[in-house]
């Protein structure tokens, strides 16, 4: 192969030689190399990218975006037919894309610094793709049933898997530039909307991918139903025991060790929360402890407060199992779950601190025993410690619907979603999980 020298380096050694097959000669006769040119074609490429989507951010950016309630996703769900999934097509991709733009809006108020950083800029990117793919499919909305399976397996399957794993990323960059850049106010501050937003558009995505196999599916597809899309009506216990047996799969690769959970239910007064009288027609126990929800919403949450339940037992040398209470009402449900373990407690000063975002602690012997099992959901959800999200992130899926919109007569529900902890140092801690299903 024919070979060309670039230059003679210092101190005598050899030349540098390129193959001469690399070379080419740029627009003003220059030669270079062709990764060189290579990098500069890709730089372009996003630079048109990022040119285009000026406007686009800037407009959607500024949309409102209607307030997430259960009884939304019910009536999307009743109304299902071949006309409205169309329609509901075109409302997800303009919803997403409002979503994604203020996401893009909200990374470009941070300080400059703190977007190069790596991990950080990763996150933006992933936005700024997704931007463009979302834009893409919204001038080409389906106009026929075959169009619109199409759309969800492309473009909203797609968008999921893409957003899937963000956050591990994203919290390794808020770790490298907390305190020096930004302050943990700021960074919670972020988080806070940023997990919140990050929810509402994966559960827009999957609630048009619901609809879609309901609507496919003659099996699955009720009309007028309430249950074709994200809601299904659930077994609590099944749910905990299914959550349970994952934690323990993962405790045994850890620890060579399971913890076992015992289950009951506190289902009197049948109607504790609504306030009213109690229904003329008998229910089962087994009817009772069926809830309608978002079955993968739970799942993560329950995950979560077992990791941090079964590790509190293992590291304590407890024997006695993880128990579980259930309680529910009806008309409208509510479901409760209290989560009690027997593994010592957290200690005061660390119980204060228990939802926040744990950028800095992780390498102190404190800080690795409090966040215990939380770790991002994604790839770091088979692992045992992680970024100190999984708490913090489990609030934030609670109460996505806690801010409850007024019902048609103008009343606002006064029971709310929630997650809270009551921890006794030396002896253990409780978890509360309540939450509404309507």
């Amino acid at each position: 192969m024919l070979l060309v020298r670039r230059g003679i380096t210092r101190r005598g050694r050899l030349p540098y030689l390129r193959p001469l097959t690399q070379i080419r000669t740029n627009s003003i006769g220059l030669s270079v190399c062709e990764d060189e040119i290579g990098q500069q074609e890709r730089f372009l490429n996003e630079y048109k990218i990022r040119s285009l989507l000026e406007q686009p951010i800037l407009y959607y950016a500024q949309k409102e975006l209607p307030k997430f309630s259960m009884d939304q996703l019910y009536k999307q769900s009743a109304k299902l037919s071949s006309t409205t999934i169309l329609q509901n097509a075109s409302m997800t991709v303009e919803h997403l894309l409002a979503y994604n733009a203020r996401r893009l809006t909200e990374f470009r108020k941070l300080p400059y610094l703190v977007v190069l950083n790596p991990s950080i800029s990763e996150s933006y990117n992933t936005y700024l793709h997704t931007m463009a793919s979302l834009l893409k499919a919204s001038l080409y909305p389906p106009h026929t049933l075959a169009e619109n399976e199409r759309f969800a397996k492309e473009v909203l399957a797609e968008f999921i898997d893409v957003h899937a794993d963000t956050l591990p990323s994203l919290s390794k960059g808020f770790q490298e530039v907390s305190n020096n850049l930004l302050s943990f106010k700021q960074i919670k501050a972020f988080l806070d909307e940023h997990l919140r937003e990050r929810i509402s558009m994966r559960l827009i995505a999957h609630q048009h991918l619901e609809l879609t196999k309901s609507i496919g599916n003659p099996d699955k597809y009720v009309k007028g139903g309430k249950y074709n899309g994200v809601i299904k009506m659930l077994h609590i216990p099944d749910v905990i025991k299914k959550n349970a047996a994952v934690v323990n799969d993962i405790t045994m690769l850890k620890y060579d060790q399971s913890v076992p959970i015992s289950i009951d239910t506190n289902l009197y007064p049948l109607n504790y929360w609504s306030r009213s009288e109690p229904p003329l027609e008998a229910r089962t126990e087994e009817e009772l402890l069926n809830f309608p929800y978002i079955e993968y919403h739970l799942d993560y949450i329950l995950m979560e407060l077992f990791k941090n339940s079964f590790r509190a037992h293992i590291e304590n040398n407890v024997h006695d199992p993880v128990q579980v209470t259930i309680s529910t009402s009806s008309s409208p449900y509510y479901l409760e779950l209290r989560i009690r373990d027997k593994g010592k407690g957290v200690p005061p000063k660390v119980l204060k601190h228990i939802f926040d975002y744990s950028f800095t602690t992780f390498d102190s012997g404190e800080g690795d025993s409090y966040k215990t099992l939380n770790v991002p959901p994604g790839l770091g959800a088979n692992t045992v410690a992680g970024m100190g999200y999984g708490l913090p992130l489990s609030r934030a899926y609670v109460e996505i619907f806690n801010d409850t919109i007024p019902d048609e007569d103008g009343i606002t529900p006064g029971t709310k979603g929630s997650l809270t902890v009551q921890s006794y140092y030396g002896w253990g801690t409780d978890v509360y999980l309540k939450t509404v299903g309507y």
